[in-house]
């Protein structure tokens, strides 16, 4: 599995956990707590994978799905957030999200998520 990886969370021991879980020789991580260096980090770089954690962002969580899509139409987003309703997945699942997770995390589905995108794009 080779490819680029970014995760968006405010949450550190979030963003901790998915590094320690996701890496991998071959596989470039970077991470991000502000949605401002979220959104640098994509005009700078290419992602195949971008995992962003929809809740304690200052800014409206889906908007910031949503111009993730406008930026980068093909890269494979997955979100995942604290809230458990059915509502907010599906807007979620609405705006092109390839997984969506609730917490606490699932750390293999994650795993099988970003592998399964990184093979599509390969």
């Amino acid at each position: 599995m080779k490819g680029n990886i970014l995760i968006a969370s405010r949450d550190e021991a979030c963003r901790v956990e998915l590094l320690e879980w996701l890496s991998h020789e071959d596989v470039t991580i970077h991470s991000v707590c502000e949605e401002a260096d979220l959104l640098l980090e994509v005009l700078e770089r290419d992602y195949d994978v971008i995992i962003y954690d929809l809740q304690g962002a200052k800014l409206d969580g889906l908007k910031m799905v949503r111009i993730l899509r406008k930026m980068r139409p093909k890269v494979a987003l997955i979100a995942f957030s604290d809230d458990p309703s059915t509502d907010l997945g599906g807007r979620v699942w609405h705006e092109g999200v390839v997984y969506y997770a609730v917490k606490p995390l699932n750390l293999d589905a994650i795993k099988m998520a970003v592998m399964g995108a990184m093979r599509r794009k390969n």
